[in-house]
């Protein structure tokens, strides 16, 4: 049972309760291979309860994920919001290394959404539109209004940054996630020069070349 010293008493806690039961069963076994008695047993719900308030196992992962995307950037946002003036490319880099550090501890449940969408198509555009919201909020946090058909395509351009590299955050183990910045700031210049050549910037956008430099200082990358 995932509750020690008190059982939830809210609707709201038993359904997070759940979330946290479905999540930890991920670490180990596919996602259908989970049921939700296992889940119920697991979060000390009871079972016919479980369905009404979860849906399904894949609904519980997912308000798993949702729960753990607000933490992240609610936590990027203060610390954007602390790091006084630094560029537009900066901060959305601030807050995608920011989900990857809060995803750290989770590698084992990533690895199974990864080879579980691979079957259920409907899964995989339902993960790919939470990591698009995700992107979204960031660039709205980093002062980018992702607003219109440009907006769009900035989203889905960084979401392909991130996708890109999540391969190599897979495989990361070192504890300030070294490689992972790296490919991250190389991934966002080149993605930054095609949104630029596109003319997906303007302005602002495209004047951030002067804080490369300034970026790869301040998160210890080499950018050469």
């Amino acid at each position: 049972m995932l509750q020690d010293s008190a059982s939830p008493h809210s609707n709201d806690e038993k359904r997070a309760a759940l979330a946290d039961a479905a999540w930890a069963l991920l670490a180990t076994h596919d996602i259908d291979k989970i049921g939700l008695d296992m889940v119920a047993d697991m979060a000390g719900i009871e079972y016919g309860f479980t369905g009404t308030l979860g849906g399904s196992v894949q609904r519980l992962v997912l308000a798993k994920m949702a729960a753990l995307d607000r933490q992240s950037v609610m936590e990027s946002f203060d610390d954007i919001e602390d790091a006084g003036e630094v560029s537009i490319r900066e901060k959305i880099i601030e807050g995608l290394l920011h989900r990857f550090e809060t995803y750290a501890p989770y590698r084992a449940q990533i690895d199974q959404l990864n080879r579980s969408a691979r079957r259920h198509p409907e899964l995989a555009l339902r993960l790919l539109d939470g990591l698009e919201a995700v992107v979204r909020r960031v660039l709205v946090m980093a002062g980018d209004s992702a607003h219109g058909l440009k907006g769009m395509l900035r989203v889905k351009g960084v979401v392909a940054v991130f996708l890109a590299t999540a391969r190599v955050w897979m495989k990361d183990d070192s504890p300030d996630l070294a490689a992972t910045m790296k490919m991250l700031d190389q991934r966002m210049v080149k993605a930054e020069e095609w949104g630029v050549s596109l003319r997906l910037f303007g302005g602002k956008h495209a004047d951030q070349d002067h804080h490369d430099d300034a970026s790869a200082r301040r998160y210890g990358v080499d950018n050469d």
